[in-house]
């Protein structure tokens, strides 16, 4: 059967103050095109179809028009929430995408309670079992616990994570086509400073190791990452991120954006195909944080930079009235004008808190709090789950 893996949408997401409906428009255009030119049986989407759990109406008409064209184009689909997106919601979506063939999935479930999909191939002659797993939150976990495991206690949320995952595999049958759907991060994974990812959820608190892919497993369609390009290890448990669909922010300058084509057959090893899109716009950073440019520099590099978004730091000796209107009437595609003073000192340790996730942040305050301590497993957890509710739209 063959497939085209997605995920990481984010639809709805700006760039700075820059709405960028058009390019999700366009580029969810090129994937249909992908689609219907490779015949696929179905799309697979590994969750953060949106980059809110409440979403503007205009991304909604971005994302649904998508799925009412895939529909159109007689393509079923397998879609599962991501950390952005609202389980409920999507939970609430399914009864009508199931009128068009699009099965969904907001929240962790069981086999029983409808954690694994079958699909058949476009020719009848061949059947898919999907597992479905969304992303996880630490409530899930637990409730996990009390469900399936008869009390059983996980000590880490990736232990709780794995078991899913486990669970939902053994479903997988010798006769059919067996794929893994998920939104998880893998011990190991490649995140890029400065990307689109939400820190907290990119922790070790939340690294689920590749080993805990069943080797029943043909292909894992892996969401949550944006850079496709990821260590062969993965490879050994079949498991591939597709990236984000366009670049989210200027970490992810030099990553591809693209979907995977995969191949999966009963009993047989999975082939894959990454296919790049030409729609994404590219973005580039001009000059770095440890080395600024002049408006001398940026002249010389304005003809080549005319086709992407960009990010300037920009060197300046002293204070200059409307020096960012400069740079703009210069290069009107920066979207984002860092200016460096070399009279200005930058207290390196307010950078770094600056660059600190919210756990990396709590951990720092314990230290300080607690003659250089380390905060255990137990309250990390905790810390991660109270910082969770506060921060999502569960209502």
């Amino acid at each position: 059967m063959r497939f085209l893996h997605t995920s990481d949408w984010h639809v709805g997401k700006p760039l700075r103050n820059i709405r960028r409906d058009d390019e999700y428009a366009a580029a969810l255009a090129e994937v249909l095109a992908v689609a219907k030119d490779r015949a696929v049986d179905a799309v697979l989407v590994a969750g953060d179809v949106f980059d809110t759990a409440v979403p503007t109406p205009d991304a909604e008409r971005v994302v649904f028009g998508f799925f009412g064209e895939l529909f159109a184009a007689g393509i079923p689909a397998v879609v599962i929430a991501g950390n952005h997106d609202h389980p409920r919601r999507w939970n609430a979506y399914a009864p009508v995408f199931r009128h068009l063939g699009i099965r969904v999935l907001g929240e962790p479930v069981s086999i029983e309670d409808g954690g694994v999909f079958e699909l058949p191939s476009r020719d009848g002659k061949e059947t898919a079992m999907i597992a479905a797993l969304p992303w996880v939150s630490e409530r899930k976990v637990r409730d996990f616990e009390s469900l399936m495991q008869a009390g059983t206690h996980f000590g880490q949320y990736a232990e709780g994570v794995s078991a899913m995952i486990r669970h939902l595999c053994s479903a997988f049958r010798a006769d059919t086509a067996n794929v893994l759907l998920a939104h998880i991060f893998l011990n190991g994974a490649e995140v890029s400073a400065g990307s689109g990812e939400r820190p907290l959820h990119i922790g070790d608190v939340y690294a689920v190791t590749p080993q805990s892919i069943p080797n029943t497993v043909q292909y894992a369609a892996l969401g949550h990452i944006h850079n496709p390009e990821q260590p062969k290890s993965f490879e050994l448990a079949n498991a591939y991120y597709s990236g984000s669909l366009l670049r989210c922010d200027f970490g992810e300058e030099k990553h591809r954006k693209g979907v995977r084509l995969v191949e999966v057959s009963a009993g047989k090893k999975a082939r894959m195909e990454f296919i790049e899109l030409a729609a994404p716009k590219h973005l580039r950073n001009l000059g770095t944080h440890k080395e600024g440019l002049t408006l001398d520099d940026l002249k010389a590099l304005a003809d080549g930079a005319s086709d992407a978004y960009l990010k300037v730091f920009l060197k300046a000796d002293r204070p200059v009235p409307g020096l960012a209107e400069q740079v703009r009437e210069i290069l009107p595609n920066a979207v984002d004008i860092v200016i460096q003073r070399p009279d200005v000192v930058v207290d390196e340790k307010e950078r770094a808190l600056d660059r600190m996730s919210p756990a990396e942040l709590f951990t720092a305050y314990y230290r300080g709090a607690h003659n250089d301590g380390t905060p255990d497993e137990k309250l990390m957890a905790l810390f991660n789950r109270l910082y969770e509710e506060a921060t999502s739209a569960t209502d």
